[in-house]
């Protein structure tokens, strides 16, 4: 597990990934002052598959039927990771009824994948995880839909939670990087007038959302 973890990091460095020391927005609503910027890799398909490779090697003894990853960029890693394990590929997407706690609306299956989770055995694949909010709700969509979520996994994650918080039973990844998060009422960011990153994470949406005069793009 090590040399897969050493070499997925290499990969990540490699791909100027990592953002520190600006003020983001994440999808739970939290905000917190790092960002794994997943869409430096996303048009490297040698490096997503070397990575999609290099987790289905971590979790090569997890039984599953299918395999499913939240929309977007979790789509992509669980369609590789998927194709590295010759299994079917799904995944869950937004739907259109308003969250009060988050910035987008919860996922759900949509498309007729309800049915085929339905008595399966359902891995949830992801890229990254930032607070466990997508994959939580993935799991929760394919349990809706009468599917069992075996575990969950990803390339890399923050270390601000874990399997009991995304209610999943077992979860895997191969790199951390610890970045620390807050809820939006108690960000020292906010309360310091720090602009909100608008490029990266999901800062444009809380912008547009909260009307916050004081927040604008970071330096680029």
């Amino acid at each position: 597990m090590e040399h897969l973890a050493a070499e997925a990091d290499r990969i990540l460095r490699a791909s100027n990934t990592i953002l520190e020391g600006q003020h983001f927005v994440y999808i739970s609503g939290d905000h917190g002052a790092g960002w794994v910027n997943k869409d430096a890799l996303l048009p490297d398909t040698h490096k997503i598959s070397r990575l999609a490779q290099l987790l289905s090697e971590a979790i090569k003894d997890i039984d599953a039927d299918l395999i499913c990853g939240p929309a977007v960029g979790g789509l992509v890693m669980s369609q590789w990771v998927a194709h590295h394990r010759q299994l079917p590929s799904i995944f869950a997407e937004h739907g259109t009824a308003p969250s009060k706690d988050a910035l987008r609306p919860p996922f759900m299956l949509k498309r007729g994948f309800d049915s085929l989770v339905t008595g399966k055995k359902v891995l949830i694949v992801d890229d990254i995880v930032n607070t466990g909010h997508s994959i939580r709700q993935t799991a929760q969509a394919v349990r809706s839909a009468g599917g069992q979520v075996v575990a969950a996994a990803a390339y890399c994650t923050r270390g601000n939670c874990g399997a009991l918080e995304m209610q999943v039973p077992r979860f895997v990844h191969l790199v951390e990087f610890k970045i620390p998060s807050w809820p939006a009422e108690s960000c020292q960011l906010c309360k310091d007038g720090v602009p909100v990153n608008t490029k990266h994470a999901h800062g444009r949406e809380f912008v547009e959302r909260t009307g916050d005069a004081t927040a604008g793009s970071a330096p680029q």
